[in-house]
């Protein structure tokens, strides 16, 4: 996915009641003593904050790994009573979805996340901190329904709505939990040829094969090619030869996307159909065996592919290079 692209966890800061001000790690930094600030309802540190210094509410990241339609998968949030002592009593917090934090927040970070339909979520608006207790986890189902947009930055913006003691943070009483999700796809491969590749407009420019390469989540069925090892550029592309140099062709990666039955459908350009300079795209080679085998437990053992990089900048999409793969599966990224 660009980075779907889903892609969540929470620092602690401990604030007078109705303070605000920028993030920071943690309540040294705020110079603030716990035994005179009063006891804070807030969500706790399960994760780093990727957030901007400037940005009033902190950012969680969770990869949820590969995500199956119709499966299930959660992500965890702490909510914590920070005080002198440990909770003096149960304490029933609310949580409730705010999306103006989450506009906020974008603004702040330069980001572009959106809140999930009501549908990909759930979680139980009330939780308790047990008598004696600092902390209780949450945990909020992500569901993969159909709905689920693999394109989309995912942030689940959450707030503390009530609290039965204490005093609500400033900062850490909202947080957003942005998440990821893998298709059943995406992983580490090995890239082989089954024939040369052929570059009909230089033919020093050669096959570089084989190489570990990953394959990443562009949309719920397709996956992009990403040279992991930085065999010619540690990016979105395809390495070659050049000569006995490794190289790459600028402006192009191919993204395979496939139908129900592991039939790969069509074969496009990463960055854009004719992109760059050159103006390249990628097209599927329909005399290709254009397919995945699976293993028995139905997960993918490997695919076979032919596909053409085109360039319109003289003829339209003239044909460049024909690459004729196989993807061997060697596991999860």
């Amino acid at each position: 996915m660009k980075q779907f692209k889903i892609s969540t966890l929470f620092f602690s800061v401990f604030l007078l009641a109705g303070f605000t001000s920028c993030l920071k790690s943690n309540d040294d930094k705020m110079g603030l003593d716990i035994s005179k600030t009063g006891n804070i309802i807030e969500f706790a540190n399960t994760g780093d904050n990727v957030a901007v210094a400037a940005s009033t509410y902190p950012r969680f990241s969770t990869d949820l790994g590969v995500v199956a339609l119709g499966d299930t998968v959660f992500l965890h949030v702490n909510v914590s009573y920070s005080g002198s002592t440990d909770a003096p009593e149960d304490i029933t917090v609310g949580l409730a979805v705010d999306t103006a934090a989450l506009a906020l927040f974008n603004r702040q970070n330069g980001s572009d996340y959106v809140a999930p339909p009501a549908d990909l979520f759930k979680f139980s608006p009330s939780v308790v901190i047990k008598k004696g207790t600092r902390k209780t986890q949450v945990e909020v189902a992500i569901i993969n329904n159909g709905n689920f947009d693999f394109n989309v930055n995912y942030a689940l913006p959450l707030q503390i709505s009530s609290a039965s003691k204490g005093v609500v943070s400033g900062n850490f009483g909202k947080a957003m939990y942005s998440f990821s999700a893998r298709n059943n796809y995406d992983g580490a491969y090995t890239m082989a040829a089954t024939a040369p590749m052929v570059d009909v407009v230089n033919a020093g420019l050669t096959g570089f094969y084989p190489l570990k390469m990953h394959l990443i989540t562009f949309t719920g069925n397709s996956v992009a090619l990403y040279d992991i090892d930085g065999n010619a550029a540690k990016t979105y592309g395809h390495p070659i030869k050049n000569g006995t140099s490794a190289s790459y062709y600028g402006s192009f990666s191919p993204v395979f996307f496939f139908d129900s039955n592991g039939k790969i459908t069509s074969v496009t350009n990463y960055y854009g159909q004719e992109s760059g300079g050159n103006k390249r795209s990628a097209v599927l080679d329909p005399t290709g065996v254009n397919k995945i085998t699976f293993k028995e437990d139905g997960k993918v053992d490997y695919f076979e592919v032919s596909y053409i990089m085109t360039q319109s900048i003289s003829s339209p999409f003239l044909p460049r290079t024909y690459f004729h793969e196989k993807f061997t599966y060697l596991g999860g990224r």
